[in-house]
């Protein structure tokens, strides 16, 4: 007797489910250690890899940063290897849980590993399916083992807490840029063959990595960042300071707010006060001509923000006065961007993007120039041109120094 098909859509159903249920693979938590930064540098002709594992009792703890009877937030496990997986195997040498990278948020690299090259790095973080190509990277003129293993106020995760300080930065000021895997591998096989990475550093010379330290209202040692590193060809070849590295994202265009600081006289010959702008939005217009042989490049940055302090006399009820606002915010602005285009122009290494600028506009020359851009990059010719507008001078029109006089 045949089944109708309503009778047997139960039957197949209850099939499929028994098929379904079961799994043929399986990870425990407590088989695992989960990595939430990573240090890489090399040591002896070897790579050497620093991982940051979180201590799952210590972050569920109430104290940021782990106690006493908690212990330690995060634990540091050090190895090496010939080559980069070599190392990462050679931990099941020593650890007995597998490393979990899937929750990694920053790697930190060593300068000496920049200096040697990081395409290896690269081409095997980009091969692994666990990995995560948007993981925040940095360059470290410290020890890497020593970055990693330094604890942080307000945040039981230092990974995580490495990754919101970048994260804030870029937001509010600008000057260092969020970089990640899938950046640096772009840009390393871009045009120009250069790239940016942002510096982490140890302030001070605390014991890292004691949680004794963080009983105390300060600390003897803390992250912070530094300035940027520039790269050619995957490998390092120079650093930028904070103020160089902020003329580069205005070039750049990626600049989401920034703050300047100037000096502005208020109308009195000789009377220079320093007075600080904040930039809420700002646009750069990049354009490349040739004339007589010569590669010209001309940038139109517009910068609109608000005046937040002054220490002169500010009257910005005057129009003639909120020019002058404007001219000695715009020479300041320029003199940033300069210092920056003279800073990689000195290092020949094309980060602002003029490589494929050029590669669009002209692209069969491109096919005979793009061997020795390097060169081509060193005779550019770079023409700014600055426009700034104070949309606003905060909550009073007059500065407390005119106030005082009246």
């Amino acid at each position: 007797m045949l089944l109708s098909p309503q009778r047997m859509k139960p039957i197949f159903a209850f099939m499929i489910c028994i098929c379904l249920c079961g799994c043929w693979s399986r990870k425990e938590l407590t088989d695992l250690a989960i990595v939430s930064a990573t240090g890489v540098d090399r040591k002896d002709n070897q790579w050497e890899l620093t991982y940051q594992l979180v201590t799952p009792a210590a972050s569920a703890s109430g104290t940021s940063g782990g106690n006493a009877s908690s212990g330690p937030p995060i634990s540091v496990l050090s190895i090496q290897g010939d080559t980069l997986r070599k190392a990462f195997a050679n931990n099941e040498l020593e650890n007995t849980r597998q490393l979990h990278i899937g929750n990694n948020r920053v790697f930190v690299i060593g300068d000496a590993a920049a200096k040697y090259g990081l395409n290896s790095l690269i081409d095997t973080y980009l091969r692994n399916p666990q990995a995560r190509e948007t993981v925040s990277l940095f360059v470290t003129k410290n020890n890497p083992r020593i970055v990693v293993s330094q604890l942080m106020y307000l945040e039981k995760n230092t990974g995580e807490g490495i990754h919101k300080l970048i994260e804030k930065e870029t937001q509010n000021t600008s000057i260092l840029p969020k970089v990640n895997m899938f950046d640096l591998a772009t840009e390393s096989a871009g045009a120009s063959k250069c790239a940016v990475i942002p510096e982490l550093r140890i302030s001070g010379k605390g014991e890292p990595g004691s949680t004794k330290a963080l009983e105390n209202t300060t600390t003897a040692s803390k992250l912070k960042l530094g300035g940027l590193a520039i790269l050619n060809k995957g490998k390092l070849v120079g650093w930028l300071n904070q103020k160089e590295a902020l003329g580069i994202a205005f070039i750049r265009n990626r600049v989401n707010r920034a703050v300047i600081s100037f000096e502005f006289s208020g109308g009195k010959e000789g009377d220079k006060a320093k007075s600080t702008f904040e930039v809420s939005d700002t646009t750069t217009r990049l354009k490349m001509k040739r004339k007589e042989g010569r590669i010209i490049v001309t940038a139109n940055i517009k910068a609109k923000g608000m005046i937040t302090d002054t220490g002169s006399q500010l009257d910005a009820i005057d129009p003639k006065v909120v020019r002058e606002l404007e001219q000695g915010v715009g020479d300041e602005l320029l003199r940033i961007v300069l210092e920056g285009w003279h800073a990689i122009h000195g290092l020949r290494t094309d980060v602002v993007g003029f490589a494929d600028l050029f590669h669009r506009k002209y692209p069969r020359d491109w096919q005979e120039i793009k061997e020795d851009w390097a060169v081509a990059f060193a005779g550019i010719e770079f023409q700014p041109s600055v426009e700034v507008t104070v949309e606003r001078v905060g909550l009073i029109n007059q500065s407390y120094q005119k106030l005082l006089e009246e």
